[in-house]
């Protein structure tokens, strides 16, 4: 009996070592990011909203990140207030979410399951337009039809919004810059998992070029 026992105890760590490397190894491939062929250059700045994993599983019911629970609120209504005002002045708002279909990780983490509650938007989310991507990996380029929306707009220039500013929303603005889209962070429209780690996000991406304001100054630069 007692064999039987120490046998099945083996399998069920091994089982669980296996999952937990397969894990690794798929998370490593998640957060590949994208090249991408450089868009045309023009001189007339188009822009488009990316608003990014705004959903239940992350900001929403199904949360379990105390910090994103906290700030939810006030980042989801300055999120809907860019897009309102964004779409108002017709610039094209686009939604991405997080969808995930590989079991491994759904095994470990399904908040995010395709095709569940998790995956939803979350309620609170405005969402103004029908251009919406699902993703799963972090880089949001890593759907192509996120590429079709942009170059069929003639878009070349990206203001991001949405969580993780050091995670997901970092991976889709690195893969924009390597496609030679001008990138603009609006500072009180993204979270990452603490203040610090924002701000130290936000002032690596400044150092790197790229430009941050807040909601007002964005409000202001589309009414002038």
């Amino acid at each position: 009996m007692k064999k039987i026992i120490t046998s099945v105890v083996s399998v069920l760590v091994l089982s669980f070592l296996i999952l937990v490397v397969n894990y690794i190894i798929v998370d490593k491939y998640q957060s590949q990011i994208s090249e991408g062929e450089p868009i045309v250059q023009k001189d007339t700045i188009r822009k488009a909203v990316l608003v990014i994993d705004i959903q239940e599983g992350i900001t929403g019911k199904r949360a379990t990140d105390d910090y994103y629970i906290l700030k939810s609120d006030e980042l989801i209504r300055n999120i809907n207030r860019v897009a309102d005002s964004s779409a108002r002045n017709h610039i094209a708002v686009v939604y991405v979410k997080s969808e995930i279909s590989n079991f491994l990780i759904n095994i470990l983490n399904s908040s995010l399951a395709k095709g569940g509650f998790g995956a939803q938007f979350d309620s609170r989310l405005k969402v103004v337009s029908d251009l919406i991507i699902n993703k799963d990996k972090s880089d949001a380029f890593s759907n192509p039809s996120l590429d079709s929306i942009l170059i069929k707009n003639d878009i070349n220039k990206l203001v991001f919004a949405g969580i993780d500013l050091a995670e997901c929303v970092n991976s889709t603005i690195l893969a924009a810059a390597n496609r030679k889209y001008r990138i603009c962070v609006i500072s009180d429209a993204v979270l990452s998992k603490s203040d610090s780690l924002k701000n130290v996000t936000l002032d690596k991406f400044k150092h790197s070029g790229f430009e941050i304001i807040t909601s007002n100054e964005y409000f202001e630069s589309i009414h002038k």
